[in-house]
């Protein structure tokens, strides 16, 4: 009975652990499918691209704040499709942004996981009609 332990154990430890890390990597995704989501959102309400970079960052920061797995001082949002100034806004124009942080993935360094992992999430919001953009 105890050599059938030993032997069941360690898989049933490495099982135990790749169920864990498939938990975080999904659950980080989420998280920050959901502030690319909100930041988009807030980015296409802006009225300068300076605006609209600062209201970004500020929606994900808030998103992905203690409650989600990045490092605290790793969130980035990057603004694209924003008019620039002096440039006239299409009608339907769309802003993309995308969100990345870091991830401590380091309980899971046995599985081949590297100790930190960058995760990015992807969203797309048209542009506010309704709000006049300095140009």
């Amino acid at each position: 009975m105890s050599v059938e332990l030993v032997v069941i154990a360690p898989g049933l430890i490495g099982l135990l652990l790749l169920v864990g890390a498939g938990g975080r990597v999904v659950e980080a995704q989420g998280h920050l499918d959901g502030a690319a989501r909100d930041a988009a959102r807030a980015a296409s309400l802006a009225i300068s691209p300076a605006q609209a970079s600062q209201l970004a960052l500020q929606a994900a920061q808030a998103d992905l704040g203690a409650t989600s797995w990045c490092a605290a001082r790793s969130i980035q949002a990057l603004v694209t499709g924003f008019p620039a100034v002096g440039q006239l806004a299409v009608a339907g124009g769309d802003v993309t942004v995308t969100v990345q942080c870091d991830v401590n993935m380091s309980p899971f360094t046995v599985l081949g996981f590297n100790p930190a992992m960058v995760f990015s999430g992807r969203a797309v919001a048209p542009l506010d009609a309704f709000v006049e953009r300095i140009g």
